[in-house]
Protein backbone atom coordinates (compact mmCIF):
# COMPACT_ATOMS: atom_id res chain seq x y z
CA UNK A 1 0.00 0.00 0.00
CA UNK A 2 2.55 2.80 0.98
CA UNK A 3 4.28 1.76 -1.97
CA UNK A 4 1.51 2.52 -4.21
CA UNK A 5 1.04 6.21 -2.99
CA UNK A 6 4.74 6.73 -3.05
CA UNK A 7 4.19 5.98 -7.01
CA UNK A 8 1.38 7.74 -7.15
CA UNK A 9 3.25 10.97 -5.27
CA UNK A 10 5.95 10.59 -7.91
CA UNK A 11 3.90 10.45 -11.01
CA UNK A 12 2.30 13.37 -9.74
CA UNK A 13 5.05 15.39 -8.99
CA UNK A 14 6.50 14.42 -12.49
CA UNK A 15 3.36 16.53 -14.00
CA UNK A 16 4.11 19.38 -12.22
CA UNK A 17 5.36 22.12 -14.88
CA UNK A 18 8.46 23.56 -13.05
CA UNK A 19 8.67 26.47 -15.30
CA UNK A 20 11.81 27.98 -16.01
CA UNK A 21 14.38 27.97 -19.31
CA UNK A 22 15.19 24.02 -19.79
CA UNK A 23 18.73 23.50 -20.05
CA UNK A 24 20.12 22.55 -23.72
CA UNK A 25 20.38 19.15 -25.10
CA UNK A 26 24.32 17.99 -25.74
CA UNK A 27 25.62 19.49 -28.78
CA UNK A 28 22.85 22.01 -29.09
CA UNK A 29 23.17 25.12 -31.20
CA UNK A 30 21.26 27.63 -32.24
CA UNK A 31 19.98 28.33 -35.08
CA UNK A 32 18.07 31.26 -37.69
CA UNK A 33 16.92 31.38 -41.08
CA UNK A 34 19.67 32.29 -43.32
CA UNK A 35 20.71 35.81 -43.49
CA UNK A 36 22.41 37.15 -46.40
CA UNK A 37 23.93 40.45 -45.35
CA UNK A 38 27.08 40.27 -43.78
CA UNK A 39 28.20 43.66 -42.50
CA UNK A 40 31.17 42.06 -40.00
CA UNK A 41 34.23 39.78 -40.99
CA UNK A 42 36.10 38.20 -37.67
CA UNK A 43 39.14 36.31 -37.31
CA UNK A 44 38.93 33.89 -34.54
CA UNK A 45 38.29 30.45 -33.07
CA UNK A 46 35.44 28.37 -31.92
CA UNK A 47 35.27 26.87 -28.68
CA UNK A 48 32.77 24.65 -26.49
CA UNK A 49 32.48 25.06 -23.26
CA UNK A 50 30.40 24.96 -20.34
CA UNK A 51 28.09 22.95 -22.92
CA UNK A 52 27.99 26.24 -25.49
CA UNK A 53 29.77 26.56 -28.97
CA UNK A 54 30.93 29.85 -29.26
CA UNK A 55 33.29 31.97 -31.32
CA UNK A 56 36.32 34.06 -29.77
CA UNK A 57 37.57 37.30 -31.70
CA UNK A 58 41.13 37.40 -32.23
CA UNK A 59 41.09 40.87 -32.66
CA UNK A 60 38.96 42.14 -29.66
CA UNK A 61 39.00 39.28 -27.46
CA UNK A 62 34.63 39.33 -27.64
CA UNK A 63 33.17 35.78 -26.94
CA UNK A 64 30.01 35.50 -29.44
CA UNK A 65 27.68 32.48 -29.69
CA UNK A 66 27.07 32.06 -33.08
CA UNK A 67 23.38 31.79 -34.28
CA UNK A 68 23.53 29.20 -37.53
CA UNK A 69 21.43 28.97 -40.63
CA UNK A 70 18.68 26.07 -40.73
CA UNK A 71 20.38 22.94 -41.76
CA UNK A 72 23.44 23.45 -39.19
CA UNK A 73 24.59 20.67 -37.28
CA UNK A 74 27.40 20.16 -34.43
CA UNK A 75 28.51 16.84 -33.33
CA UNK A 76 31.00 18.14 -30.62
CA UNK A 77 34.06 18.31 -32.53
CA UNK A 78 32.74 19.73 -36.11
CA UNK A 79 30.20 22.43 -36.89
CA UNK A 80 28.16 21.44 -40.41
CA UNK A 81 27.59 24.88 -41.78
CA UNK A 82 24.60 24.51 -44.29
CA UNK A 83 24.17 27.49 -46.81
CA UNK A 84 21.75 27.12 -49.14
CA UNK A 85 22.31 25.32 -52.44
CA UNK A 86 25.57 24.25 -51.35
CA UNK A 87 27.11 21.82 -49.54
CA UNK A 88 27.80 21.93 -46.00
CA UNK A 89 31.16 23.25 -45.17
CA UNK A 90 32.58 21.16 -42.16
CA UNK A 91 34.87 23.60 -39.61
CA UNK A 92 36.54 21.91 -36.27
CA UNK A 93 36.18 23.31 -33.20
CA UNK A 94 39.31 25.19 -32.23
CA UNK A 95 40.14 26.08 -35.82
CA UNK A 96 40.94 29.42 -36.68
CA UNK A 97 38.19 30.92 -38.59
CA UNK A 98 36.90 33.71 -40.79
CA UNK A 99 33.18 34.27 -39.47
CA UNK A 100 30.93 36.61 -41.50
CA UNK A 101 27.53 37.73 -40.18
CA UNK A 102 25.76 40.25 -38.08
CA UNK A 103 25.72 41.25 -34.98
CA UNK A 104 22.69 41.08 -32.54
CA UNK A 105 21.26 41.50 -28.96
CA UNK A 106 19.15 38.88 -27.32
CA UNK A 107 16.07 40.85 -28.23
CA UNK A 108 16.41 39.98 -31.65
CA UNK A 109 15.77 36.28 -30.78
CA UNK A 110 13.15 37.05 -28.64
CA UNK A 111 11.17 33.66 -29.95
CA UNK A 112 11.02 30.92 -27.34
CA UNK A 113 12.99 28.27 -28.67
CA UNK A 114 16.38 31.00 -27.95
CA UNK A 115 15.56 31.13 -24.10
CA UNK A 116 17.08 27.58 -23.02
CA UNK A 117 20.74 29.77 -25.49
CA UNK A 118 19.76 33.11 -23.56
CA UNK A 119 20.08 30.99 -19.85
CA UNK A 120 22.94 29.19 -20.46
CA UNK A 121 24.81 30.82 -22.74
CA UNK A 122 23.63 34.64 -22.14
CA UNK A 123 26.84 35.73 -21.40
CA UNK A 124 27.79 35.48 -25.32
CA UNK A 125 25.82 38.42 -27.26
CA UNK A 126 24.26 36.25 -30.09
CA UNK A 127 26.09 36.65 -34.02
CA UNK A 128 23.72 35.55 -37.09
CA UNK A 129 26.30 33.45 -39.54
CA UNK A 130 26.31 34.38 -43.16
CA UNK A 131 29.26 32.50 -44.52
CA UNK A 132 32.58 31.44 -42.61
CA UNK A 133 35.64 30.06 -44.20
CA UNK A 134 38.94 28.39 -42.67
CA UNK A 135 41.35 31.41 -41.20
CA UNK A 136 44.27 29.97 -43.39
Amino acid sequence: MRMAVLVAILALGSCVNRGGIRPLRPLEIPLAPYRDAAPTAMTGTLMYEGGCLHFRDEQSRALLLPVWPFGSSFNGTEVFHHLPGKSDQVLVVAQEVVLYGQPAGWAALGAPQYQPFQGQCGVYPPFFVSNVRPAD
